[in-house]
């Protein structure tokens, strides 16, 4: 296995100390997040019919942003920490 794949690993990994902090800022508690996973898997002409269009947006929205950071954040690290290895032989 590539120490690539196994330093990403690592970093998905050790990352979820910042994951919680990330959520913590996005979402205001559990059944928050519940919410937005719902809304995100329901469609949107549904979510308008039963008047919660808009709720349905901002909770999809949380969501994604929420998986982006998180993504993001291993994205940065790995680039980061490569562009250092990059400088020894």
């Amino acid at each position: 296995m590539d120490w690539h794949a196994i330093f990403i690993i690592a970093l998905v990994i050790l990352n979820f100390p910042v994951y919680r902090f990330i959520y913590k800022l996005i979402f205001s508690d559990p059944e928050d997040f519940d919410e937005s996973v719902k809304f995100s898997f329901t469609p949107d002409f549904i979510s308008f019919f039963r008047g919660k269009y808009w709720q349905d947006k901002w909770g999809t929205f949380k969501l994604q942003m929420y998986i982006f950071l998180c993504l993001a954040v291993v994205a940065l690290e790995y680039t980061a920490v490569d562009m250092v290895m990059g400088y020894f032989p």
